[in-house]
């Protein structure tokens, strides 16, 4: 397939393809940026993975710098990855990756290739192999949960290719790779991560539960649901110590396999134990089927704070009226005062071209796009962008501020290799522009993000 330049938004390519169908293309599992303003939608002998640019050599007779995302698309996880492909169109206009990175007295293309999981554990794992061992990257990028990331980091580390991670608990990470969070001295060779842990979880969920206790009073007994998974362990292990130091008391159920579509034993449990406060960490369909249940049968906790679900628009409007006032964190909202390191943009204004350019509501994730200003500001600090050892180097010496907010993965970090950036506690309430709206009711950890309403009760 010939390369085809990127043309306005509406407007056709040279084959009649138009741009719309190319981004729709890339959402549907497979898709191709390369340098010089090239976008192209290929398909290839393994569905989600792409094929190659379609030359051996960029500027000035360089070969091109290869990177791939290995995100979740579709499937379960696919709220994650809903503005993954508008980000890659975004990331492809900017100066670099338009116009080559200069690395070593070099300007060097780009090609970016998005492989889609389709929210597979397994899949992510092979994807990654297909990534480093037939499509020859150079670079890996993973985002969205365990169940992408974690594969892709142990494959990375294995076969000696550099990787940045966002979208995972540090602690699930760094367990997965061999560390131990309560004596983090193990540093991964070739990986490093962004994002916030479950330590910042309960800090941020804390806050919301003595508001609602010196408001309505309650008995600090939290139920907690944590199934047998990389979350689900990290948690387990991490939020009743931290939630005991505060007074509150924990009420686990059993560590549930995911997939399970019967609650109604945990359900039982936590109305004998007349718990207030429900938290848990599941799959996004699972926590569907377990506050359905909940609801059905009786428990009605005064707040309900969850992880990993109800992040985004979609899972807010699978669950309907049932979702109103349920609690979760976000780690990334337009109101903060973070910039695009390439453009300048804020982030109401990438918020404000994402709803304009999609039709729909923003998405947290709209800061994956700090996935390629971290590959652009580790590539430009090497000799040899080719250099496997070299890129992991430099890596773990990022230290910028971002369109996520400031990530310095050199120091700081709880483990190394980790920049974290913490969450706002936040609510879906009756919105006007939409018919629910994202509203931040607590930034006790994260005081940059303006409060927008206040905190409700999620049963009274």
């Amino acid at each position: 397939m010939s390369d085809q330049t990127a043309q306005s938004e509406g407007t056709r390519s040279a084959d009649g393809i138009s741009r719309r169908g190319l981004l729709r293309a890339a959402g549907a599992g497979a898709a191709v940026m390369g340098g010089g303003g090239l976008l192209q939608a290929c398909s290839s002998s393994i569905k989600g993975a792409s094929a190659g640019s379609g030359s051996s050599t960029g500027s000035g007779g360089t070969k091109p710098i290869t990177i791939a995302w290995i995100h979740p698309l579709t499937g379960a996880l696919a709220g994650f990855g809903a503005p993954d492909t508008w980000v890659t169109s975004k990331i492809s206009q900017t100066s670099p990756y338009k116009n080559g990175f200069k690395v070593g007295g070099k300007t060097y293309s780009v090609t970016i290739k998005s492989y889609d999981t389709q929210s597979s554990v397994t899949r992510a794992g092979d994807l990654a192999h297909t990534a480093i061992l037939t499509d020859g990257a150079d670079l890996l990028l993973a985002s969205s949960t365990p169940e992408t990331v974690n594969a892709v980091a142990s494959t990375a580390e294995t076969l000696g290719t550099p990787l940045i991670c966002s979208n995972i608990p540090w602690e699930s990470w760094y367990i997965n790779l061999g560390g131990n969070p309560a004596k983090p001295t193990f540093k991964p060779t070739y990986v490093v991560m962004y994002f916030l842990g479950a330590e910042h979880l309960v800090k941020c969920f804390i806050p919301m539960w003595d508001r609602i206790h010196a408001k309505l009073g309650t008995d600090k007994v939290v139920a907690a649901a944590f199934p047998n998974d990389s979350d689900g362990n990290a948690f387990r292990a991490v939020f009743p110590p931290i939630a005991a130091a505060a007074g509150y008391k924990f009420v686990m159920s059993s560590a549930y396999p995911d997939g399970t579509t019967n609650y109604s034993s945990m359900i039982s449990q936590f109305k004998a134990a007349g718990a207030d406060f429900f938290t848990n960490v599941p799959l996004p369909p699972d926590f569907a089927t377990m506050w359905k249940q909940s609801v059905q049968q009786g428990f009605r906790p005064k707040l309900a704070t969850v992880a990993k679900v109800l992040l985004f628009p979609t899972d807010a409007y699978a669950l309907g009226p049932l979702g109103y006032n349920v609690a979760t964190d976000t780690w990334w909202v337009p109101t903060l005062p973070w910039k695009s390191s390439f453009t300048g943009e804020t982030c109401q204004q990438m918020a404000n071209e994402f709803e304009a350019a999609t039709g729909g509501q923003w998405n947290a994730n709209i800061c994956n796009y700090s996935l390629f200003e971290v590959a652009h500001a580790a590539f430009s600090s090497v000799s040899d962008p080719h250099d496997k050892a070299e890129v992991a180097d430099a890596i773990h010496k990022v230290n910028i501020q971002a369109l996520a907010g400031p990530l310095n993965f050199a120091s700081g970090g709880p483990a190394p290799g980790v920049a974290i950036t913490p969450p706002a506690g936040v609510q879906w309430q009756k919105g006007t522009k939409y018919p629910l709206e994202m509203q931040v009711v607590d930034n006790t950890l994260l005081p940059q993000a303006k409060i927008t309403a206040d905190l409700l009760p999620t049963n009274t």
